[in-house]
């Protein structure tokens, strides 16, 4: 696929705009790169802008099942999450060592192998894991009709594991009778994991998506020198859509979510994932007529100590791309490329202020009209999806002046590329 003239021209002038930007920076000149960086001296000014004329919180619309791993999690009142994982498709026969292929009519060892994050595990355990039968026919996004399924006549085994059991590859043993009834039936196999433990516990799995997905191991005879089948997830549903079904080999059903944040707050994180969308209105001379050498939004940040107040969260500011014809700000926060590297790190129990670099935005609205391309960016976190932690700030419409987003800007007389 081609790229458009505008993502084009863009990319050009970001790339343009980055030399010249990290030759301003020095603002001694002298000596220095003199064909690129004319001297710049001193001439540097700086100003703190009211900018921000609208912003607000958004899902992000990756879909269900489209994260890179999985959260399997019970943390009291908090957060509660399963796992679903799908293998519609089993097969019917295998080939006994030196034999010809023959029809399954035993199941040996069945188990489901999950790749485990062993830095991301929280709770001490021990932990019970539970699998139960989780098929259905009930529309494929339906969490309660998911959820419902979660009871006792649907359970097909329990794996009681300790906290030394958790290691890079974790087998959580299935029902022998049941993978083999499912086999004989031509039916689909359905598995639903929830954790126990008398602590508050989370696990991070690999996903398909992620490029490790769980996998379903058995045996269809005792003979040891048989090797056992290996089975990858699949989803056969919903049919019209291939995409939709891909992302449902294994996803994350959301129990019970952390309460939302406060009325009027910005969150950026959680579950299920958010992003904040924020919009400015900068004067046309600082955009046009300057080489802006740092752009900072300055956000206030309100504590959030529901779930792991000390750990870290990264921050990327994303330049939107959609037009003024997309109105709806969900959907053009979907709609965006990245604008820089760089990374906020921050911690959700924390408060004050937070500062996120996005001068190289500058490079691509110097290209644009607002009326073409409006002034606006995201904030979302890096592990979109893959973490329950949400950071929280200040709205424009905070109640306090003091407390809504500002940008500060600094910005020196526009260089000239040229030959002198």
């Amino acid at each position: 696929m081609k790229l458009s003239s505008f993502l084009l021209r863009s990319l050009a002038t970001a790339a343009l705009f980055t030399v010249v930007a990290s030759c301003s920076e020095n603002l001694d000149s002298s000596g220095a790169c003199p064909i690129l960086c004319p001297a710049v001296g001193g001439d540097v000014q700086n100003i703190t802008l009211d900018a921000v004329v609208f912003d607000t919180t958004v899902n992000s619309l990756s879909g269900l099942g489209s994260e890179s791993s999985l959260i399997l999690a019970s943390r009291g009142d908090t957060l509660d999450t399963r796992i679903i994982i799908r293998f519609d498709s089993l097969p019917a026969t295998f080939v006994p060592a030196n034999q010809p292929s023959t029809d399954i009519t035993t199941v040996d060892s069945a188990f489901i192998q999950l790749k485990l994050d062993t830095l991301a595990i929280k709770g001490a355990g021990p932990y019970d894991i539970d699998a139960f039968d989780v098929d259905t026919t009930a529309s494929d996004t339906s969490s309660a009709a998911i959820l419902a399924l979660f009871r006792p006549d649907r359970l097909i085994s329990t794996q009681h594991l300790v906290r030394a059991d958790l290691k890079d590859t974790v087998k959580v043993y299935i029902s022998n009778d049941v993978v083999l009834a499912k086999i004989q039936a031509g039916a689909r196999l359905r598995v639903g994991f929830q954790v126990r433990s008398a602590t508050s516990t989370q696990l991070r799995i690999g996903s398909a998506e992620g490029g490790v997905p769980p996998l379903l191991s058995f045996r269809a005879t005792p003979d040891t020198t048989t090797h056992p089948l290996i089975v990858n997830p699949v989803s056969t549903t919903p049919s019209a859509d291939k995409i939709a079904a891909s992302h449902l080999t294994d996803y994350t059903v959301i129990a019970k979510g952390p309460p939302p944040a406060p009325a009027g707050a910005l969150a950026v994180g959680g579950f299920p994932p958010r992003r904040v969308y924020i919009r400015f209105d900068i004067p046309a001379n600082i955009v046009d007529s300057t080489t802006v050498v740092r752009a900072t939004l300055l956000l206030n940040q309100i504590s959030n100590p529901l779930l792991d107040p000390t750990d870290t969260v990264f921050i990327l500011p994303q330049l939107v791309l959609a037009g003024p014809a997309v109105t709806d700000p969900a959907k053009a926060a979907q709609v965006v490329a990245d604008i820089s590297s760089d990374t906020a790190k921050v911690r959700p129990g924390d408060a004050g202020l937070t500062s996120i670099e996005m001068a190289r935005a500058f490079g691509i609205w110097r290209t644009q009209k607002p009326d073409t391309l409006p002034r606006a960016i995201i904030l979302k976190s890096l592990k979109e999806g893959d973490t329950p932690l949400e950071v929280r700030f200040s709205s424009v419409r905070d109640v306090s002046t003091a407390l809504r987003p500002r940008l500060r800007i600094s910005y020196t007389s526009r260089v000239p590329l040229r030959i002198p």
